[in-house]
């Protein structure tokens, strides 16, 4: 997913901009495409929606920065609740099961982003 396609393929939800109050004791000089991704990112957070595309701005959300945990939780949140709708299982955390090409996947995913890092334990974090 690019990050100019995400007005389109969200057209339905309103970015949420970061909010780091009314002085900023630091500002982040964030590239354009991390603050478009990560506005739809809070979008998709508030919205709670779990679906295909949030995982693709997800993994895109993951490439621009690795250590999010947030990132990482929600993401677990959208595989377990798409395993479920798909295979007709009750999500993880109710005794259910992933869908297994699903987590061959995300797994391939975190070795690429986090596995040349011992120390990125985000990409470990699982609750």
């Amino acid at each position: 997913m690019d990050p100019s396609d995400l007005p389109t393929v969200f057209h339905d939800l309103t970015p949420v901009p970061q909010d780091d109050g009314p002085h900023p004791v630091c500002a982040i000089a964030y590239s354009d495409d991390f603050v478009r991704a990560y506005d739809y990112l809070r979008a998709a957070l508030r919205s709670d929606e779990l679906s295909e595309r949030s995982l693709r701005l997800t993994a895109l959300c993951l490439k621009l920065n690795p250590a999010n945990y947030t990132v990482w939780h929600y993401r677990r949140r959208i595989l377990s609740a798409l395993s479920s709708l798909e295979d007709e299982r009750k999500p993880i955390d109710e005794e259910g099961a992933f869908d297994p090409k699903l987590v061959e996947f995300d797994l391939a995913m975190a070795a690429k982003l986090g596995g040349g890092n011992p120390k990125n334990y985000q990409v470990r974090f699982t609750s």
